[in-house]
């Protein structure tokens, strides 16, 4: 009786085991995207300023032919990843406060 009690105990165990999913695999690390990308690294004499016409024109100047979307706060943005897309962050005092690619 105690062999049958090991037997059906093993078995038991086994059975459990198989519900156990495997571990997943680990996460790829973050994509880092290199400012020069969208020409966000050059941008840094434009932080503070109001993001008026005169300056938008210089800052396209600056990083060429490239898509530029400008975010103010509280405003809905898409969450899709483009390198070479320029994001113009705007503070709430209505200033440029950061230049990121995506």
């Amino acid at each position: 009786m105690t062999r049958f009690k090991s037997v059906v105990g093993a078995m038991a165990s086994l059975s459990v085991a198989g519900c156990i999913p495997p571990a997943a695999p680990p996460s790829p690390p973050p994509l880092e995207t290199d400012a020069d990308q969208c020409g966000a690294g050059k941008l840094g004499a434009y932080l503070g300023q109001l993001p008026a016409s005169d300056a938008m024109d210089r800052i396209r100047a600056e990083v060429g032919e490239r898509p530029i979307r400008t975010i103010r706060p509280g405003e809905a943005v898409t969450m899709d990843f483009a390198p070479a897309r320029l994001n113009i962050e705007v503070g709430e005092d209505g200033r440029i406060k950061r230049f990121r690619c995506g």
